[in-house]
């Protein structure tokens, strides 16, 4: 934050708001951090932010690999050395095809997928095949594993026993499964999800009848893990148990970006109808979906932190709206203990890294995208 109103004081002029910033040193932090609470592999899912920018300065440090789910996110992954990992339930053979020719590792959502890369595989076998199990499977292999909400994501047991065979008789290098139980999931049910995790390679070993080299128990982090209670270090003592020969991987989006990234609006009008003030700025919904929060049934808007070329004590409470002419595109609220903007203010909203910059409507009235600074 200091360093981007520091950015503000000797070039504001320079800055197009509405705008990203993000920091490739609070990515690494994060990156470091995660890794060393774990003590596995941490995979990044692009999905949560996609800037090829950022993802070539940081690629020194993601050392783990990369999750795509578009064949441009494929394309945009730079680094032949760097490991890739294909994961879209819906990616057809084009798709599986282009990941085959990247050596990407397929994570394999249904049968119908693998058998089109049983097809591929005859002229060009693929880097490795990972398969999802659907997390209906934890609670078969851990009947104390709490419950987790049903999707559409992966296979079931049977299923996953039949993709196993597949693999055997078509000679494809299975290398293990992936998990993924939702959003803000990791805290309520890992340790348990260790104890089903022990069964499933078990069971998976006794099909395939040969050893597994590779598990990815999955994410759901939230953005501000750091802050938990959560005992990492009983969780990698729990890891221990688990068989040395399988590579243990956690992947993450919103627990490494979200903090590393920030969002910038300008004020252009402040105007008073009766006791509530409201900044006009000149992005919001359009820009960033995630921010006016509309998916939320109780509304908790942020507070943003201000810049002034001009600063002022005027205090307000004031909502800060954008510039969508919809009365949704309310993106922030500040109470009375806060200075009132002016017009030519620039507004920014912290832990904005993930999601916020694709996860939006910015076809909208055709406003303009944000633009995108890398502070580092």
């Amino acid at each position: 934050m200091q360093q981007i109103k520091q950015m503000l004081d000797q070039n504001p002029a320079e800055i197009s708001t509405p705008c990203y910033f993000y920091s490739v040193s609070k990515l690494q932090q994060n990156f470091e951090a995660l890794k060393a609470a774990l003590g596995t592999q941490v995979i990044v899912s692009v999905k949560a932010n996609s800037n090829t920018d950022l993802l070539i300065r940081a690629s020194h440090f993601l050392t783990d690999g990369v999750e795509v789910a578009s064949i441009k996110e494929l394309q945009g992954i730079v680094g032949g050395d760097r490991t890739r990992y294909v994961n879209n339930p819906s990616a057809d053979k084009v798709f599986l095809r282009a990941a085959v020719s990247g050596k990407a590792r397929l994570i394999i959502d249904s049968l119908a997928q693998l058998e089109i890369v049983a097809e591929l595989a005859q002229k060009r076998p693929p880097a490795g095949i990972i398969l999802r199990l659907n997390p209906v499977v934890l609670k078969q292999f851990n009947d104390a594993h709490p419950k987790v909400r049903p999707d559409q994501f992966g296979m079931d047991w049977d299923t996953a026993c039949i993709a196993i065979d597949i693999c055997k008789a078509n000679n494809l290098p299975l290398m293990g499964f992936h998990l993924f139980k939702g959003s803000y999931s990791f805290e309520r049910s890992a340790m348990a999800t260790v104890d089903s995790v022990k069964g499933i390679i078990a069971g998976m070993e006794r099909r395939y009848g040969q050893p597994l080299s590779f598990a990815n128990l999955g994410g759901g982090f939230s953005e501000r893990w750091q802050e938990s209670e959560f005992d990492f270090a009983a969780y990698r003592e729990k890891l221990a148990e688990l068989p040395q020969h399988i590579t243990l991987a956690h992947e993450s989006g919103r627990g490494l970006m979200a903090s590393a990234g920030y969002f910038a609006v300008r004020v252009r009008y402040v105007k008073q109808i009766e006791s509530q003030h409201y900044a006009i700025c000149d992005g919001g919904i359009a820009q960033n979906f995630l921010l006016a929060q509309t998916e939320n049934a109780l509304r908790k808007l942020k507070t943003p932190a201000l810049w002034q070329a001009e600063p002022s004590d005027a205090k307000a409470a004031c909502t800060f709206v954008g510039s969508s002419c919809s009365k949704d595109d309310v993106i922030g609220k500040q109470s009375d203990e806060h200075v009132l903007p002016k017009p030519g203010d620039v507004c920014i909203f912290d832990h904005c890294g993930a999601y916020n910059a694709s996860y939006t409507v910015a076809p909208f009235l055709q406003l303009p995208q944000a633009t995108t600074y890398i502070v580092e």
